[in-house]
């Protein structure tokens, strides 16, 4: 069993990698395989909205292939579960993670339209299908957007039809920080953000059983 924690910060080593690898560290202690991921100093391309993931010839393969994305998308692939968190950046999350969902539209169409594929019957592919997803958001505030901001992450694991859990409380992990490393400080954040990691974890199991 592996799982995967995506840090959307553009910061490297802030608040959001913290909880993230919170949420990992849990999962860790049920048994499954981690991989951690900060999309701080990756080079990410938005969508440039050119339709080409959604035909055949894509052949599953993003147009833009210069820049750090398709390899997080081959790891994201392999993963049985995946651990999202991003800071609030005007209650939803960061440009960088957004181009992520944007681009990881080549997911869902991995091998094009159906109307590509003449005679084939079904939808799309779902390359992220039946994944477990969390998330973890972290604003300024306890209540700084950080359910808007979760909600974002998991209505997008909805759209890739994963399985969404929340973590024993509420939707995912929320806490509360401003100052670089302030989210080591509050202690129901970072529980949040292990029973996260937990639930992922503890899901995916049964998953694999």
């Amino acid at each position: 069993m592996k799982i995967l924690g995506i840090s959307g910060s553009p910061r490297a080593k802030g608040n959001t990698d913290i909880l993230v690898q919170e949420a990992l560290k849990a999962a860790s202690e049920m048994g499954a395989k981690t991989e951690f991921i900060a999309l701080s100093g990756k080079k990410i391309k938005p969508c440039n909205g050119c339709g080409t993931c959604r035909t055949e010839s894509s052949k599953g393969i993003c147009a833009i292939k210069d820049d750090d994305l398709p390899r997080i998308y081959e790891v994201m692939k392999e993963a049985d579960g995946i651990i999202v968190g991003s800071p609030v950046y005007f209650l939803s999350v960061t440009a960088q993670l957004k181009a992520l969902f944007d681009r990881s539209i080549i997911l869902r169409y991995a091998k094009g339209m159906p109307v590509d594929r003449p005679g084939i019957p079904g939808g799309p592919e779902f390359l992220l299908k039946n994944k477990i997803g969390g998330a973890i958001a972290v604003g300024g505030g306890r209540d700084g957007g950080q359910l808007f901001t979760i909600n974002s992450i998991l209505q997008w694991m909805l759209l890739q039809n994963m399985i969404v859990v929340g973590n024993n409380y509420g939707m995912g992990g929320s806490a509360k920080a401003g100052t670089k490393g302030d989210a080591l400080n509050d202690e129901i954040g970072l529980t949040m953000a292990q029973h996260v990691g937990l639930r992922v974890a503890e899901v995916a199991g049964k998953f694999r059983k």
